[in-house]
């Protein structure tokens, strides 16, 4: 393998795994800080679950754009993960203005079933699948994490 590769290869893991700082600090924030500071973090743990959720659906645009073969379908599917966390923001911050706990174990379903799609899809590179899961934990059990704090501690 040429070092540009794995210069490459680096490069995307510590990005990935730079990526779920903020869960872990978002979720230690609201853990940490005193009502209403602790329901800040948390809104904002789900804006970044769902910016996240988007860029994750984007890469999957980008890979069905490299296949065009494949057809449309794979288009269409990939912007489900942005649809599914721009969905609960509005309703959990506008409408029940104190997000519900259940929401967060819905983005871990979320993240749990985006990675599933990554781990079986052939379009996916197989080193980038075995990151996608140690990130895919770490951001998962955040997020079960920010539920059991808004479950237990709120």
């Amino acid at each position: 393998m040429s070092n540009d590769i794995l210069t490459f290869r680096r490069a995307a893991t510590v990005l990935t795994l730079a990526g779920a700082l903020p869960f872990i600090g978002l979720v230690a924030a609201m853990a940490a800080l005193e009502p209403p500071t602790n329901l800040t973090a948390s809104f904002w743990l789900m804006v970044y679950a769902t910016v996240i959720l988007s860029f994750l659906g984007g890469i999957r645009w980008g890979l069905a754009l490299s296949n065009p073969e494949a057809g449309w379908t794979p288009l269409a599917i990939s912007i489900l993960p942005a649809l599914a966390g721009w969905v609960i923001v509005p309703y959990a911050i506008l409408i029940q203005q104190v997000p519900s706990p259940a929401w967060f174990l819905a983005y871990a379903v979320f993240f749990a079933l985006h990675l599933a799609w990554d781990w079986l899809s052939g379009s996916v590179p197989s080193w980038f699948k075995t990151l996608r899961v140690t990130v895919s934990v770490i951001v998962i059990a955040s997020l079960v994490g920010a539920w059991g704090i808004r479950q237990f501690m709120a």
